[in-house]
């Protein structure tokens, strides 16, 4: 193995650190804290699913100049600002008494996640790899469901013996002690090769469509309406997952359980897809993982039986999260590289307006309809335009043709 090639490895076992203490914490948790949430606070589930929303929207919000910068900055220092935010809104959070300071922190949270983690992470990654890059990012985004797995089950615990506030505490340790010294040591932008260069000049050097021009593209459409459909569907599923266990008779434990089941399932499941994203394309590796989510919803309505709340599990833990690491995987693939920072963070708002509803969704029909099945069935069919929307793809150089013509493979470069 090449000594780049070995660094790279290295960076990216860095980055799978991060996700796993920075967004396993964060967004993955939201499912354990819902429950933990209404008991303490007694809100409805509709104000208490704004939580989760405030954060996801925070996140999007931040991820268009979180994108600018890693165009411009050294991606290292994107991430730290990221992961200091990170941990101060879990201190935050673990002395909020009202809705207000509680969303805030959640709103601080958000940022952090923003700049610490998905967007800067596939920066990098797709910087540093070419022939494996599915593989590579699998393995970095393996890092937020290995969180979830484990964070969750940390913090049911938690929460079960010192409450509420003492999860929130524990959860800011390692953020500031691993994961920021982590990332000033280890995460660098692009290989040593361009060292020599600023990041935005080694940037300008790499194929791809400039951001304008991206814009009169199908496949980038088709990927703002795949965030979409991936981020509803996703969080109006998942932030809700445990409570609907618990809906269904489960018992507290058995539910977290399975959540904490889900994620590892999924962890397995990303590394595979990212291998199998590197033979088939990210396009088709995404529309199957789409499908795979629509099957798992129609599981999941009759998940009070448990042969069948084991098979939802399975199916949904598999695929559920693949779509973080095939969607940048997409963006190189159909984009190019030039403003790949920009792009994603541009595509991500629409990731953002989907993150922000799924919640809310869930919530308010469960509040008017007193059952989440009017739910799954929605996001049934979000997930199938989804999986359309992947597969109208085109890769780079079939893009560049068909939107500009013969002449554009020059010009829109």
């Amino acid at each position: 193995m090449a000594p780049q090639e070995r660094q790279g490895w290295f960076i990216v076992g860095g980055l799978f650190v991060a996700m796993l203490l920075v967004f396993g914490s964060g967004y993955d948790t939201t499912p354990t804290f819902l429950p933990a949430l209404l008991k303490a606070f007694g809100w409805s589930r509709a104000k208490t699913s704004l939580i989760p929303s405030l954060l996801a929207l925070s996140l999007g919000v931040c991820v268009i100049p979180v994108g600018w910068m890693l165009d411009r900055v050294e991606a290292k220092f994107v991430m730290l600002t990221g992961t200091i935010a990170a941990g101060g809104a879990f201190l935050l959070a673990s002395h909020a008494h009202s809705f207000a300071a509680m969303a805030v922190a959640y709103l601080l949270l958000g940022v952090g996640i923003a700049a610490g983690t998905v967007i800067p992470a596939s920066f990098v990654v797709a910087n540093w790899f070419g022939e494996r890059r599915g593989l590579a990012m699998g393995i970095t985004s393996a890092g937020t469901t290995t969180g979830g797995m484990v964070i969750n089950l940390v913090a049911a615990k938690v929460i079960a013996t010192h409450g509420l506030r003492a999860a929130y505490f524990v959860l800011a340790i390692p953020i500031f002690v691993i994961v920021a010294p982590l990332v000033m040591l280890m995460v660098r932008s692009r290989p040593p090769g361009a060292v020599r260069l600023s990041v935005a000049a080694a940037g300008a050097r790499l194929d791809g469509f400039e951001t304008r021009a991206a814009f009169r593209t199908r496949s980038f459409w088709m990927i703002v309406v795949a965030q979409f459909c991936f981020a509803l569907a996703a969080t109006g599923v998942l932030i809700h997952f445990n409570q609907y266990l618990i809906d269904l008779h489960y018992s507290a434990a058995t539910a977290a359980g399975a959540v904490s089941l889900c994620f590892g399932i999924t962890t397995v499941g990303k590394v595979l897809m990212g291998g199998f994203a590197d033979r088939v394309s990210a396009r088709i590796a995404l529309a199957i993982s789409f499908a795979v989510q629509a099957v798992a919803l129609v599981l999941a309505l009759g998940a009070a039986h448990p042969w069948i709340m084991a098979l939802f599990v399975l199916t949904f833990g598999a695929t559920f999260a693949a779509p973080l690491m095939l969607i940048p995987l997409l963006i190189a693939e159909s984009m190019g590289l030039k403003r790949f920072g920009a792009i994603s963070g541009i595509t991500a708002v629409a990731n953002t307006i989907g993150a922000a509803l799924g919640p809310i969704v869930s919530g308010w029909i469960f509040d008017v309809a007193h059952s989440y099945t009017i739910a799954f069935e929605v996001y049934i069919a979000i997930y199938l335009l989804g999986a359309a929307a992947s597969w109208a793809c085109r890769p780079y150089a079939a893009e560049r043709e068909a939107t500009f013509g013969a002449r554009a493979a020059n010009a829109s470069a």
